[in-house]
């Protein structure tokens, strides 16, 4: 009966134990470029990011940005989860974020409405800083060529919903 009793809650713990599913967090670190790679068929998963903080968001703290060491890849950081904000002292530091990946979606016609208060502003200062405004057109320009790319009548902003975090040495 003993014997019995053992191998039907063995069987249990490794039925149980084999079905349970396995967190994509099990320490494995993903770089930002691969994320933003995946991101579209991996909204709402969880992944490990590993970056330098560029930037947090001097009135409530409740985002930072975070850069890949090579510098070229960059993706914002929500707080939420056990982050309550990110602090300033966190500029240059390297973190590891434990989050969400998530999307926001612009529409074509949000992306006109921008374009159209871009002229409207440069018609009504002539004597703006052009630079600010061509900056806007390529970006516009760069993400009507995207959704052209990829067949979408909108634009994918990827982020990352951070539930907790820790500083790297």
């Amino acid at each position: 009966m003993k014997r019995c009793t053992f191998l039907l809650f063995f069987s249990l713990t490794l039925l149980i134990s084999c079905n349970q599913k396995t967190s994509k967090t099990d320490n494995t670190v993903i770089e930002i470029a691969e994320l933003l790679e995946i991101a579209d068929k991996n909204i709402g998963n969880e992944f490990t990011l590993l970056g330098t903080v560029s930037h947090v968001c001097s009135h409530s703290g409740r985002r930072c940005f975070i850069i890949d060491s090579t510098g070229d890849f960059s993706i914002r950081i929500e707080a939420a989860g056990e982050i309550n904000n990110f602090g300033r002292e966190l500029m240059g530091n390297t973190i590891k974020v434990i989050g969400l990946v998530q999307e926001t979606r612009l529409s074509a016609a949000e992306i006109d409405e921008w374009e159209k208060d871009i002229a409207s502003e440069e018609s009504s200062h002539a004597e703006s800083d052009g630079e600010h405004c061509s900056a806007e057109m390529a970006n516009i320009n760069r993400m009507r060529e995207w959704m052209k790319e990829h067949g979408r009548d909108y634009y994918s902003i990827y982020y990352f919903e951070g539930q907790s975090y820790e500083v790297v040495d």
